[in-house]
């Protein structure tokens, strides 16, 4: 869905567009990478100038309970935050700690479906990542 969608929903459910809220959805909705709050901040300095770290904090939270935006850790004790995606995956550079999306071809709902009957376990999500070491830090 597109920010514009997004804010469009947000809106027609009662809830207020303030101009923080606006520019986050906007901006996660183009990124194609999760964000830290320090990297948010950061990129919010020119158009929010006073925009803060409990302020934003509160706003990724409403977010997040709205179903809008997922939070993501990474095993490294900092979280990264993006609009929810279409199902996806990561790759992490364990040296520059670059983050990039990765698709597969092949959906997992079959191997959820066989693990759910199997093991009779009922999942609720999931994630995978891939650690290594990207390109340019290879060389």
């Amino acid at each position: 869905m597109t920010s514009q969608g997004i804010l469009s929903d947000l809106s027609t459910s009662g809830f207020r567009i303030s101009k923080v809220r606006k520019n986050l959805v906007e901006y996660l909705s183009i990124c194609q990478k999760p964000h830290s709050v320090p990297e948010l901040l950061n990129s919010f300095k020119q158009n929010l100038p006073t925009l803060n770290k409990t302020s934003l904090y509160r706003e990724l939270s409403f977010l997040k309970d709205q179903g809008i935006v997922q939070e993501i850790e990474f095993g490294e004790g900092k979280k990264r935050y993006e609009i929810n995606p279409s199902h996806h995956h990561h790759i992490v550079c364990l040296k520059c700690d670059s983050i990039e999306d990765v698709a597969f071809d092949q959906d997992l709902s079959k191997h959820e479906a066989r693990i759910e009957k199997e093991l009779k376990f009922k999942i609720k999500a999931h994630a995978l990542e891939f650690f290594g070491i990207c390109q340019t830090c290879q060389h």
